[in-house]
C-alpha cells in the first residue's frame, strides 16, 4: 500500500517450512460470502479507495495485490508468486452481504477465491527483518497528552520518510516504518501508549565510498537515510536481524470472472 495515503490500514527455520495448504477454490459457506458482487476493471486515475463497513465492500482503483494484502493482513514483501498483472491492473468492486450479516475480511477472502480463483499456501521462512529498539541516546518522541483509546489514532501527514501527528499509537508507527523500508519491522522497544511524532525526511542520503559494485542501490541508500533519521529524530534504533516470517505463496490467480 502506498505510504502517501493518509489512511492507515492495519501491518525460525533455516529453510522453507510449509505450515499448511489452503485451497481457496474449495466451496465456501454462503454465510461467509457476499450475496452479490460486481467487479469491473478501472482505467481511471482516481484516488484509490477501500471501504469495508456495515454490509458492503466498496473498492475503487485497487490492485489484486492490494486486496490480498488487506484481506490476509500481509504486506507486499510477504506475498510471492502470481503474475505481473496483479500489481498493475486495478479494479472497482461493489459487494453486499446477506442481511443482517456484516461485511468481513473472510467474505473478501471468499470473493478472491470465487471470482479471482486465488489459490495459495502459507510458508514460514527465516528472513531478514528489522528490530526496533530504543536508542542508547534515549527516546526523543514524547508521550501524547491524550492516552485515551490506545488502539485508535493515526498521523495527520505521511509520505516518503515522513510521519507527523499527535497521539499516534506505537503499532501504527511500526507499520508505517515497515511499509517505508519494504521489510517487516518487529517492535522490541517495550514501549506502550500513543506518541506525538514529527519525522522529517532527510534531504541527503549518507555519503558512501568504496567499490561502486559493492555500494548500495539508491533504494538501499534511502533506507539508510531513513534509519539514521529515525534514530536521530525519534530516539529509536532500527537493527537488521533474522527471524521467522510467514509468507503467502500464490499458485493460481486469474482475472475476475464476468459479473
Amino acid at each position: 500500500m502506498q505510504t502517501g495515503l493518509k489512511s492507515t490500514i492495519r501491518i525460525v527455520a533455516a529453510a522453507l517450512v510449509p505450515i499448511c495448504s489452503l485451497s481457496q477454490t474449495q466451496p465456501v459457506s454462503p454465510l461467509q460470502a457476499f450475496e452479490v458482487a460486481s467487479i469491473r476493471p478501472n482505467k481511471s486515475r482516481e484516488r484509490m479507495y477501500y471501504g469495508l463497513r456495515n454490509g458492503t465492500l466498496t473498492v475503487r482503483n485497487m490492485t489484486v495485490m492490494g486486496l490480498i494484502q488487506v484481506a490476509y493482513g500481509k504486506r507486499n514483501f510477504q506475498i510471492t508468486g502470481g503474475t505481473a498483472w496483479i500489481t498493475s491492473e486495478c479494479f472497482d468492486i461493489d459487494a453486499k452481504a446477506v442481511r443482517p450479516l456484516k461485511a468481513t475480511h473472510d467474505m473478501e477472502k471468499a470473493l478472491l477465491a470465487d471470482r479471482f480463483h486465488l489459490d495459495f499456501h502459507r510458508e514460514t521462512k527465516d528472513t531478514s527483518v528489522y528490530s526496533l529498539v530504543v536508542a542508547r541516546s534515549g527516546l526523543k518522541m514524547k508521550l501524547s497528552a491524550d492516552q485515551s483509546d490506545p488502539q485508535k489514532g493515526g498521523p495527520k501527514e505521511t509520505g516518503p520518510a515522513r510521519i507527523a501527528g499527535e497521539g499516534v499509537p506505537l503499532y501504527v508507527i511500526v507499520n508505517l516504518l515497515s511499509n517505508m523500508l519494504g521489510r517487516a519491522v518487529i517492535d522490541n522497544t517495550g514501549l506502550a501508549g500513543k506518541y506525538d511524532i514529527d519525522l522529517q525526511p532527510v534531504s541527503d542520503s549518507p555519503q558512501l565510498t568504496g567499490d561502486p559494485a559493492e555500494l548500495p542501490t539508491p533504494a538501499d541508500a534511502a533506507n539508510l537515510a531513513l534509519i539514521e533519521a529515525v534514530e536521530t529524530q525519534l530516539g529509536l534504533k532500527i537493527e537488521s536481524i533474522r527471524a521467522p516470517q510467514e509468507v503467502l505463496v500464490i499458485h493460481r490467480i486469474e482475472r475476475p470472472s464476468a459479473n
